[in-house]
C-alpha cells in the first residue's frame, strides 16, 4: 500500500511547506505530491490528473484538509 500526501496551493502567496510538515507527521512514509498554483479546484487540473493515474487499489490519498482537495469540498465522515 502506497500513500500519497496531496499538498495542493492555489496562489503563489500561499505556502505549502506547513501542508508537507503536517501531512509527514500522520504519514512519515507519505510519498509528497506538489500541486502548485491549480486556482481554486483541484478536479480536473493536469497535475491531479497524473496522480490519480498513480494510485492503485488499497493506497490512500492524503490532504491536510479537506478544504485543500478543492475550495468546495465537503469533509465527510
Amino acid at each position: 500500500m502506497a500513500i500519497y500526501g496531496i499538498a495542493r496551493i492555489s496562489r503563489k502567496t500561499q505556502n505549502i511547506e506547513r501542508q508537507i510538515r503536517n501531512i509527514l507527521a500522520q504519514y512519515p512514509n507519505a510519498t509528497i505530491i506538489k500541486i502548485v498554483y491549480t486556482g481554486s479546484k483541484v478536479v480536473g487540473q493536469k497535475d491531479f490528473v497524473n496522480v490519480i493515474k498513480k494510485v492503485k487499489a488499497g493506497d490512500k490519498l492524503v490532504f491536510d484538509s479537506a478544504s485543500r482537495m478543492s475550495r468546495n469540498s465537503e469533509k465527510r465522515l
